[in-house]
């Protein structure tokens, strides 16, 4: 991985899943925000698609 733009990439990456991980474990506390985590989430994981896209993935 010599790369550093595949580097940067995996890092904002990995941000983005530690991301995802604070949202679901404060989701997990409070039910009744289960929409807004879905819209939190999923513009996570949009951020992550885009983000392996411009690192050369699919």
């Amino acid at each position: 991985m010599t790369d550093p733009h595949l580097a940067d990439a995996l890092d904002r990456a990995e941000r983005a899943l530690a991301r995802i991980e604070a949202i679901a474990n404060r989701a997990a506390s409070g039910r009744g925000r289960d929409d807004t985590l879905r819209d939190k989430v999923r513009g996570v994981v949009a951020e992550l698609d885009d983000m392996i896209r411009a690192a050369g993935g699919r």
